[in-house]
């Protein structure tokens, strides 16, 4: 209809009337435009908000498996630290030196005699992080960090489950230490689920010069896994706390 009406105004050279339909159809094309980048801005913002939300729900289920690890990797380093001082006769290290500098002995509750852990289960159950990475594996598929506003909490989004990857190759190499542990064990004709009073295996552990070295290093490698899951721990919790605060304020 304006296209009709502007060839005949054009024909008629009536040029105040071409003005007007040209400056209704530059208004009308300005509006469409802005309704349609309302509108995407309206979509964006409801899935940041369901982004953010759903994060917080994940970096809180890892809080919940990373205090399970936490815990059994605890009980491991109280046990490795009590066998190890009374089969060698030596005091334990608080901290080492080294070329990343000074590397500090993570504490831990001691283990007491009374303690319901059996020895053998205790050094050779190993919890590791698996993680809940779904909606951030979903973000990284589809793109959807850059529909977060907020630069500071998507590095830190992304600092986090760099940490996460992190953590979870250093498990691996924690696990092949538990299963040298393991094998010196078995050679020794030692099986993990036998009960074994605290006792016994220090006077197997004083025996065995191979078993003694394999369980210092398997001592100081939980050692760093206990550093590593505590920091992890840590930044979780800031991040599911961003995450919180975010998503109130998303609209």
């Amino acid at each position: 209809m304006i296209l009709r009406r502007l060839i005949d105004n054009i024909k008629r050279q009536a040029w105040t009337a071409i003005v007007i339909e040209f400056v209704i159809v530059v208004i009308g094309i300005f509006v469409g435009l802005q309704v349609n980048n309302w509108n995407a801005e309206l979509a964006n913002r409801a899935l940041e908000a369901t982004h953010v939300r759903n994060l917080a729900k994940d970096i809180r289920s890892d809080i919940a498996e990373i205090d399970r690890i936490l815990h059994v990797s605890s009980v491991r380093m109280a046990v490795l630290s009590r066998v190890l001082v009374e089969a060698s006769g030596k005091p334990l290290p608080d901290g080492f030196d080294s070329a990343r500098g000074r590397i500090e002995i993570e504490r831990v509750p001691p283990f007491a005699d009374n303690d319901p852990n059996t020895v053998g289960i205790a050094l050779f159950i190993l919890s590791s992080l698996d993680g809940n990475r779904s909606t951030y594996q979903t973000i990284i598929s589809t793109g959807g960090l850059g529909v977060i506003r907020d630069t500071g909490l998507v590095r830190e989004i992304l600092d986090y489950y760099a940490a996460v990857d992190g953590t979870r190759h250093f498990e691996s190499d924690l696990a092949q230490n538990r299963d040298k542990l393991i094998d010196v064990e078995r050679q020794l004709g030692i099986s993990p689920v036998q009960a074994r009073t605290l006792a016994e295996y220090v006077a197997i552990l004083h025996a065995s010069a191979p078993l003694l070295a394999t369980a210092q290093n398997y001592w100081l490698y939980t050692n760093r896994h206990l550093k590593l899951i505590g920091e992890l721990r840590a930044n979780a919790e800031r991040l599911a706390k961003h995450l919180e605060d975010a998503s109130g304020g998303v609209r």
